[in-house]
């Protein structure tokens, strides 16, 4: 029955997007970090990530970005992926699911499309770090 399904909320597991400096690139680069602000660990993570849209009326969209993490601490995060300054011209989506207590997590992040330039970078709670949550 559909009553008896339970569906958890996800709570204080974030996905920030985040500028740093890239000694390979030396430059400023935007990435993708998750994270854990629970007291317990999460586990089997998987994050997909995609950005799609449309630019000059045509539709567009990025490949599929699959990232499989074992597990993730309490008030830790890590980078999950570095991001094209061009992909923000579209919708970003990041498709998180992990189990936490026995339980399984889903949960969707949107950045929209030419929003970060509009974003007051803040400081994050891991690693001082300027970024901003979805």
């Amino acid at each position: 029955m559909k009553k008896d399904i339970e569906i958890p909320e996800v709570k204080n597991v974030e996905i920030a997007i985040v500028k740093e400096y890239n000694d390979n690139f030396l430059a400023d680069c935007w990435y993708v970090y998750l994270y854990n602000n629970t007291a317990e660990d999460i586990e089997a993570i998987m994050i997909v990530s995609q950005a799609q849209g449309e630019l000059n009326g045509e539709k567009r969209a990025s490949s599929l970005f699959r990232h499989a993490f074992q597990k993730l601490g309490p008030k830790q995060a890590l980078k999950v992926e570095l991001l094209d300054e061009n992909i923000f011209q579209l919708d970003n989506t990041f498709m998180l699911t992990f189990f936490q207590g026995g339980k399984l997590y889903d949960k969707n992040y949107t950045l929209q499309a030419n929003t970060i330039e509009g974003i007051e970078l803040k400081k994050l709670p891991f690693d001082n770090k300027n970024g901003v949550f979805l």
